[in-house]
């Protein structure tokens, strides 16, 4: 863990970034706000002026990711639109993004409160979901296949960012040409669109 002190900015974004490294290195158990607020070299109070409580803590953590989370899927496709290059874009950014962001892939798919599924409202879900579903529409995928497609499709998407962040050694603008590669090369999904 780093012990370079906040000095100056957000301290918001420091705490949650901070509290994300001590979850990550110590678990959850051990995470509390005076912790926090030593790691970030502010008094003990500074903390609760922008949480309650750890619970609180815990929640903007959630949200944090989650936003930088959806939107590098969203951008990802801004140019290519519902269509099989589209979804390769898609797909490599969600790789990318946890490999760019380590630190953030064990708390999202860790902690209880976070939920993605059918009837989910977990935003990167729901729209990399959406957005298969709108690109079936328009190559006029056949019905039967969609759901599966799309299952086996997030699966593989985190299996692969599961692998890459495994894979610390590597800089994270190593994977992002191997990662097009694998999907676009070797995944039947993709060749099967």
């Amino acid at each position: 863990m780093s012990n370079k002190p906040y000095h100056h900015g957000d301290l918001r974004t420091a705490i949650i970034e901070k509290g994300i490294e001590i979850i990550n290195e110590e678990g959850i158990a051990t995470l509390s706000m005076r912790k926090l607020a030593l790691a970030c070299g502010v008094s003990h109070a500074a903390p609760y002026g922008h949480f309650a409580n750890k619970e609180g803590l815990l929640s903007a953590i959630e949200s944090h990711i989650t936003k930088q989370f959806a939107a590098a899927l969203k951008d990802s496709v801004k140019d290519a639109g519902e269509t099989p290059e589209g979804l390769l874009r898609l797909c490599c950014a969600y790789v990318m993004f946890f490999a760019q962001n380590p630190q953030y892939f064990h708390f999202v798919f860790t902690r209880s409160s976070i939920e993605y599924g059918d009837g989910s409202e977990y935003e990167p879900y729901d729209f990399y979901k959406d957005f298969m579903m709108q690109m079936f529409d328009n190559i006029n995928y056949p019905k039967e296949l969609r759901l599966k497609t799309f299952i086996a499709h997030w699966a593989m998407a985190h299996g692969l960012a599961y692998i890459v962040i495994s894979h610390g050694s590597e800089e994270a603008d190593a994977w992002e040409e191997k990662i097009t590669d694998i999907l676009s090369k070797n995944y039947i999904i993709f060749k099967g669109i």
